[in-house]
């Protein structure tokens, strides 16, 4: 049986923006090309990453973006009525943001592991199995 996994939002800007952690992620698309690995990512993903480059560089930007991760080996899940039930009860129990929720629910349902670079997760840990990328350098100054 295949590995599976989730992307988050943080995990796909690492590859579309080359970040820390890109290779990590360039990997597991290539597996699953191979069949190796089950990746899948939630439709809130997408949502996320479509606004964060239409805010920060267009609609034009974000299109292309969207285009590049659709080509990619993966599969969107859509929510649904139990999905949202999922998400509410992480939301409802642990301190994360909706998003997240939406997130960690796609990896629980698929009993996969969340790949992600966001320190929100930990609020998760021995909940949603996951696998935490190299973090961003810090902003100077910060």
């Amino acid at each position: 049986m295949a590995e599976t996994l989730v992307l988050d939002t943080s995990a796909c800007f690492a590859l579309l923006e080359d970040e820390a952690g890109a290779d990590k992620v360039e990997s597991c698309l290539l597996a699953a090309s191979e069949g190796g690995v089950t990746i899948h990512v939630s439709f809130v993903t997408l949502a996320e990453v479509e606004y964060v480059i239409t805010q920060e560089r267009g609609a034009m930007d974000a299109s292309l973006a969207l285009a590049k991760i659709k080509a990619w080996p993966i599969h969107c899940l859509h929510s649904d009525e139990a999905l949202c039930g999922d998400a509410a009860k992480l939301k409802a129990a642990h301190k994360i943001s909706l998003a997240d929720a939406f997130v960690a629910a796609t990896a629980m349902r698929f009993d996969a592991t969340l790949v992600h670079k966001d320190p929100e997760f930990s609020a998760l840990t021995g909940i949603v199995k996951q696998e935490m990328l190299p973090p961003k350098p810090s902003a100077r100054g910060s």
